[in-house]
């Protein structure tokens, strides 16, 4: 019982070697060691403090970067947001400490108000450990705790060492200390069951890479570089002025065709970076499959473990671009219960790219049973595509209206390209109601499908306009711990009787949910 806090006692208090077997059955709260993080967290302390007043005060530090007066004094600034960066890291430091009883983990933080977090380990959603290039040089990682009242990580273990971090981590996982002992000695034999869903090869990766929004990453590195050539404008000056004048004259006349090569730059740049965002992210990804539940694995400069239990997966949703399906995949995430169930809400979700069509039936086989009974197929009605045509309309219409000449046919020709787009959307948008499951498509160049289980519904909310009304239609809403599931200008009866169905399946089941 006392394995995994004797492993994370290792740097501050330890369990006594000569205990009572008959107390270690019962052990006292106060039997639990206070523990504090590996000194090296002050480091991750002081990069969070750093970016944090950056982000906080960014407009503030652009306009005095193009202030003279202001920069003079740059040096002395820099140092000053790093004296207050370091001397916070150190406070909060010695302020953090984290106690493991048997029923919940224990967090005291806080310099000027101190906080006193108790997470029970039922409520753990996801257990994350991370490790960057600086903590893989001195042996440690950050442990990340999600649970569903936050939009993100509740509290985060800034540096363990290894050993502890994975003590602590399966300590949580495992639902407990009482537990723990019990998981340790099925280790080797839970090893040994797990299944290996899915391990990125390089070819694998490097088609991962260039299924990436190319054009996205392009302005981005773009933008970088605009960024860095102000600083250099001294030297760039200097390097164009050896230009002789003829090159000049040369380009003003031949500009228009040097586009094709500006544009397959601009092509090759994206995809470059899109290669490297792949690698950095995703190398040696791994996606396991054990009978706790699916554990992720991989990462270059930032290395992350996420494991979760299978029946606190609230929904899966799969995507997927043009390049992607002419590579013959789709890129999944496994969302787990968050703050708020609304879109906009962030939370801790699983990533798992290039799932080929026989990955994903087995993604999808695990973690959701098979389907049973007749499926019933909604469609949204026609007053749904009505809608989208008269707001492209509206969009359009100043062109066509107010342009000119080449305006004007740039305004057909993106008028078609919408009109063409609201109904292929359209005709995509589609409701699947199985006994025990919803699975939602739309899109049309980049399609999605959503997949949940109708007893994890939290709520329906059924909506409506005067003009809804008079044609019998409503708008349905099924709220789950991971966001809605929302199908639009559906039949009123219909909504209604989606809403009856997942309420009675809420309150029918005794299956765990969460």
């Amino acid at each position: 019982m006392w394995i995994g806090l004797s492993a994370l006692g290792n740097n501050s208090m330890s369990v006594s070697a000569n205990h009572n077997p008959a107390e270690e059955s019962q052990p006292h709260p106060a039997h639990f060691p206070v523990l504090r993080q590996h000194p090296t967290g002050v480091f991750q302390y002081i990069v969070n403090y750093t970016w944090i007043f950056i982000r906080g005060f960014w407009p503030i530090l652009a306009g005095a970067a193009v202030s003279d007066n202001i920069r003079a004094y740059g040096e002395w600034i820099g140092f000053a947001v790093l004296a207050i960066a370091c001397l916070s890291a150190l406070l909060q430091y010695w302020k953090f400490t984290f106690q493991v009883t048997e029923e919940a983990l224990v967090i005291r933080r806080g310099v000027l108000e101190r906080e006193r977090i108790t997470i029970a380990f039922e409520r753990i959603q996801i257990v994350n450990l991370e490790q960057s290039i600086w903590q893989r040089a001195f042996g440690v990682m950050s442990v990340k705790v999600d649970t569903a009242g936050t939009s993100g990580a509740e509290v985060e273990i800034a540096a363990l060492k290894v050993q502890q971090a994975k003590a602590l981590k399966s300590i949580l996982s495992s639902g407990g200390v009482r537990d723990y002992t019990e998981q340790d000695n099925k280790t080797s034999e839970s090893a040994s069951n797990s299944t290996q869903l899915i391990a990125l090869s390089w070819s694998r990766l490097f088609k991962v890479g260039l299924t990436q929004n190319h054009l996205r990453n392009a302005l981005i590195a773009f933008g970088s570089v605009v960024a860095l050539a102000e600083p250099l404008e001294g030297l760039l000056t200097d390097w164009l002025s050896d230009v002789p004048m003829y090159t000049w004259w040369l380009l003003k006349f031949l500009w228009v065709l040097l586009i094709p090569f500006f544009t397959i730059g601009v092509v090759v740049l994206g995809m470059l970076v899109s290669l490297i965002g792949a690698v950095l992210r995703y190398y040696k990804l791994q996606v396991r499959v054990q009978a706790e539940g699916l554990e992720l694995s991989g990462g270059l400069l930032k290395k992350f473990e996420f494991k979760i239990p299978l029946h606190k997966v609230q929904m899966l949703e799969g995507s997927s671009g043009v390049l992607q399906r002419l590579m013959g995949f789709e890129t999944f995430r496994i969302h787990q219960a968050r703050a708020q169930s609304e879109a906009a809400q962030g939370g801790v979700s699983m990533a798992i790219p290039g799932l080929e069509c026989d990955h994903a039936e087995r993604l999808n086989a695990i973690l959701f049973p098979p389907v049973s009974g007749e499926a019933e197929v909604i469609r949204p009605h026609k007053m749904l595509l009505i809608r989208m045509l008269i707001f492209r309309t509206v969009v359009v219409a100043p062109l066509w209206v107010w342009g000119d000449g080449w305006m004007q046919i740039v305004g057909c020709l993106w008028g078609v390209w919408l009109y063409v787009g609201a109904i292929k959307q359209y005709h995509s948008i589609l409701l699947t109601v199985y006994e025990e499951q919803l699975c939602m498509h739309k899109g049309w160049l980049r399609k999605k499908h959503l997949r949940t289980e109708l007893h994890k519904a939290q709520r329906v909310v059924l909506t409506e306009s005067w003009l809804m009304r008079r044609r019998s239609l409503a708008h349905a809403r099924i709220y789950t711990a991971a966001g809605p599931v929302a199908v639009r200008y559906i039949p009123k009866k219909t909504a209604m009787k989606l809403r009856d169905i997942a309420l009675y399946k809420a309150e029918a089941t005794n299956r765990p949910w969460m």
